[in-house]
């Protein structure tokens, strides 16, 4: 990846930003994430059927929930690899410039598959903002973790 261009500042725009952090979230495990969203969401919907609530609710808050658990896995992942690229090693410096990538991700997946699956908006909207705001949390305090860990080597 080419060095983004910077203002005259020196600070990375807020799309150069997000390309970075595109770019960093393509160096985590998708396979791990998958795997892990994959076994949150059938996890929690077994439990949703297990406690009687049947319908496409269940599986929409099941879905929302294993889609958040694969974005903070996918970049926890590319966050804490080891031999990471640059793109990966400007994540581990800015965590919470990086973390709003998967958070904005998540709430808008979550805001459409809510909207989807006959949630409405008004309920898309507070799905949306919260798991949207866990992915955004979470990512930012393992990038902080991973960052610190990484500057002490």
């Amino acid at each position: 990846m080419t060095a983004p261009p910077r203002d005259g500042s020196g600070r990375m725009s807020r799309r150069d930003q997000a390309t970075v952090s595109a770019a960093a979230l393509t160096g985590g495990s998708t396979a791990g994430a998958a795997v892990a969203g994959a076994v949150v969401t059938l996890g929690d919907l077994g439990l949703q059927v297990l406690h009687g609530h049947l319908g496409l609710a269940a599986v929409g808050g099941s879905l929302s929930l294993g889609v958040s658990v694969f974005l903070v896995v996918l970049a926890a992942a590319a966050v804490m690899r080891a031999r990471a690229g640059r793109a990966a090693q400007w994540a581990a410096r800015n965590p919470w410039g990086f973390a709003l990538l998967p958070g904005v991700s998540a709430a808008v997946v979550i805001f459409l598959l809510t909207v989807l699956v006959g949630g409405g908006v008004f309920s898309g909207v507070w799905a949306a903002a919260w798991h949207g705001a866990a992915v955004y949390g979470l990512t930012g305090a393992v990038g902080s973790v991973a960052g610190r860990r990484r500057r002490r080597r």
